[in-house]
């Protein structure tokens, strides 16, 4: 292993630790929950495709949490893939934590559709430099991120 990856592993240099800013490059946040943050993922390929960050501390895998830890985010990861799954309606979800290129504890909540172009499959079998990236306006990054916090806060309301 690199000696980059094990400090990645450590926390050092992390850019999935807290704090993050809002927006950038690669996300636009939605909502912070409980213990993790839901960004809407700047590649809208796969439509309401989303990220849910860990934020309590640094840690790379579920088995480093004790068992209040993951209940908290997974009550997190179920309000976002639920609030996803409400405005988006997608076919199916693939809800996947990785962790293998930035290993901090993270979710990819990724909505997929039956014209999506890799239906059946996953999305993760080719170089992501040759995956397809469809970006919004700034416009429609906010009214989808709007979208997406309301439905959280109309789930957390019961």
């Amino acid at each position: 292993m690199s000696g980059n990856w094990e400090q990645l592993r450590a926390g050092i240099g992390c850019p999935l630790c807290a704090p993050r800013p809002d927006t950038g490059e690669f996300a636009f946040l939605i909502r912070r929950l409980a213990v993790s943050s839901l960004y809407l993922s700047r590649d809208q390929t796969y439509r309401g495709k989303c990220t849910l960050v860990y934020d309590a501390r640094h840690v790379s895998r579920v088995d480093e949490l004790d068992l209040p830890a993951w209940q908290a985010l997974a009550r997190d990861l179920w309000l976002a893939a639920r609030a996803v799954a409400l405005e988006c309606n997608p076919q199916h979800m693939n809800v996947e934590s990785l962790g293998n290129e930035v290993p901090h504890l993270h979710w990819h909540l990724i909505p997929r559709y039956p014209d999506d172009g890799r239906w059946g499959g996953p999305i993760w079998t080719t170089q992501r430099s040759g995956m397809r990236d469809v970006r919004l306006t700034e416009t429609q990054y906010v009214e989808r991120a709007r979208a997406l916090h309301d439905r959280i806060v109309s789930l957390e309301a019961g």
